[in-house]
Formats: structure tokens, C-alpha cells, sequence
């Protein structure tokens, strides 16, 4: 699946970005410790439901609406 590339709206690719700056790029989580955008996307970005996107993030999973809209 290429989310990156043919999966995700544009806004949603610029809501996956957001989220890896604010919750998993400096983690010390054991699971998202060093972890690049591009592998966190190939293994905790999936799709869900008919146009959201579910992403796993420390502690907790967000839904990522075709909008942007962000949500837990």
C-alpha cells in the first residue's frame, strides 16, 4: 500500500507530517525511537473505514480525516 504516493488526500499527507514532527520524530518510545517518517508510514499508517487514515503514534492511535482534520 503507498500511502504517500496514491492513498492519502493532500491535506492528509500534510497531517501525517504534522503528526510524526509533533509525536514520533524525537520519541524516546521503545517501539518509535529512531524511527524515519517513511518506515513509520510503511508500518503505522493504515487505511480505515471508507477515506480515513489510522495512525500509531506513542501511546495512543489518531484517525486522520480526507480533510486533515485530526482526531484520537
Amino acid at each position: 500500500m503507498d500511502m504517500i504516493n496514491n492513498e492519502a488526500t493532500k491535506l492528509q499527507k500534510d497531517a501525517l507530517v504534522r503528526v510524526f514532527e509533533r509525536h514520533v520524530r524525537d520519541s524516546d518510545h521503545g517501539d518509535f525511537k529512531n524511527l524515519g517518517f517513511v518506515d513509520w508510514v510503511e508500518r503505522d499508517v493504515h487505511p480505515a473505514f471508507s477515506d480515513c487514515i489510522m495512525v500509531a503514534v506513542p501511546n495512543m492511535m489518531l484517525g486522520i480525516e480526507p480533510d486533515g482534520y485530526t482526531h484520537s
